[in-house]
């Protein structure tokens, strides 16, 4: 499996940062992965996770949430928190789908993955399958997987039309476009970036002749069983027959102290998130999906080539947030987070331990970076709980730091 040649010029600086973590994969199944058979967690850590979860809808003006923690040595803590809609007095039900946000970048990255050698290969030029962007000559579809493209954001440019127009169907190069129209920027760092991510769905669709659809069917949802995971058709609607209503505060919301509902946004055209934030699915099917993932990278001391060459998220924060492969790395967890019009999500699992944790709020104003900081907080009080089978393995943020950090991320007021 090869690495593209700014891949290898950064490995340089990484490997003094991380050490321990080796190229060379483990073998997969060592994990212990949750299932629907663990008991139920002790109440009073149950008790701390509804109102940790409580205090995270406050903050991103969400009216309901759905959130699942299993803990492999302890227990398990599956919630509808809140309620489906303002006023409704109707709690969630976990078995709702929605939309799953940046999630969808793991995802595309597994079909990149699945069909090198094949269709495509890592190291190939995104120009040989989208030679409308020939300023891109050098950057391979694994540097889209990584963000080292050095790609601007699209949406942000976008955002006045997104909107005004919910309900619109979009061609993915217009989010392309948009991105590309900011410039480029150093390669030799991590950007979080949804145009990288347009362009990498364009390109693989390009080198299959296949729609994203039917990849992430055959290749993620069919070979894992993820049943309601999917990416929709263009045409705007609700995430599924089951959905959780999605709303989004906005920024006048926001400036009157979010005394108003919130705007619904349950609608919407797939096309608008497609191979970045696209993907559909449910609390089961995301916990399986990371777990899986989890068990996929390897260990904290010996990560997979995907994952192997993280890079921090930001040169001045902590350096244990990372990324690689489409994914987050919060320590020894992996996965992902982000937000789509509607929607908070985050779905993280440790890779030596198969702690997993899904959250989803049903507000996207808080975004990735609320959804994340309650994931994290979630993630510490669970490692609190003793029980048959504890590791001891510890986290590098306490449920403190995680609990300032949801307040940090806060749209709207909290205590």
């Amino acid at each position: 499996m090869g690495f593209s040649h700014r891949r290898g010029r950064v490995f340089g600086i990484v490997t003094a940062v991380i050490g321990a973590l080796a190229l060379a994969g483990c073998t997969s199944g060592a994990t212990p992965a949750p299932d629907d058979d663990l008991d139920p967690l002790p109440d009073d850590v149950v008790e701390r996770m509804q109102s940790a979860t409580e205090r995270a809808m406050t903050a991103g003006g969400a009216p309901g949430a759905i959130v699942g923690v299993w803990v492999p040595w302890a227990g398990a803590w599956e919630s509808g928190v809140g309620e489906t809609a303002p006023g409704s007095g109707t709690a969630p039900d976990t078995s709702m789908s929605f939309r799953a946000g940046e999630i969808t970048r793991s995802m595309t990255c597994d079909l990149l993955y699945a069909m090198d050698g094949g269709a495509v290969d890592l190291d190939d030029s995104i120009t040989t399958f989208v030679p409308s962007v020939p300023q891109l000559e050098d950057v391979t579809l694994v540097d889209l997987c990584d963000g080292v493209a050095g790609l601007a954001p699209s949406r942000p440019g976008l955002w006045q039309h997104i909107f005004a127009n919910s309900d619109r169907v979009w061609n993915p190069r217009e989010f392309a476009s948009s991105g590309l129209g900011e410039g480029l920027r150093s390669t030799e760092s991590w950007r979080d970036s949804d145009t990288a991510y347009f362009l990498l769905g364009i390109a693989l669709e390009n080198a299959s002749h296949t729609s994203l659809h039917d990849l992430y069917a055959k290749h993620v949802a069919e070979p894992q069983g993820l049943e309601n995971t999917f990416l929709p058709s263009d045409a705007s609607g609700a995430p599924g027959t089951n959905a959780l209503p999605g709303y989004y505060t906005t920024a006048q919301i926001r400036r009157e102290g979010c005394e108003a509902d919130p705007m619904e946004w349950t609608e919407l055209s797939a096309s608008m998130g497609y191979a970045d934030s696209g993907i559909v699915t449910t609390l089961d099917d995301l916990r399986d999906y990371t777990a899986d993932l989890a068990d996929r990278a390897g260990s904290s001391d010996e990560l997979e080539p995907r994952w192997a060459e993280s890079l921090p998220v930001s040169a001045d924060g902590d350096q244990w947030v990372r990324a690689a492969g489409g994914n987050r790395l919060f320590g020894s967890m992996i996965g992902q987070q982000g937000g789509i019009p509607g929607y908070s999500t985050a779905a993280y699992s440790d890779v030596d331990t198969g702690l997993t944790v899904v959250v989803v709020l049903n507000d996207s104003a808080g975004g990735g970076e609320l959804a994340g900081a309650l994931a994290r907080e979630l993630a510490a009080l669970a490692m609190e709980v003793p029980g048959e089978g504890d590791s001891g393995a510890s986290l590098p943020w306490t449920a403190a730091q995680a609990h300032d950090a949801v307040g940090a991320a806060a749209v709207c007021p909290v205590e």
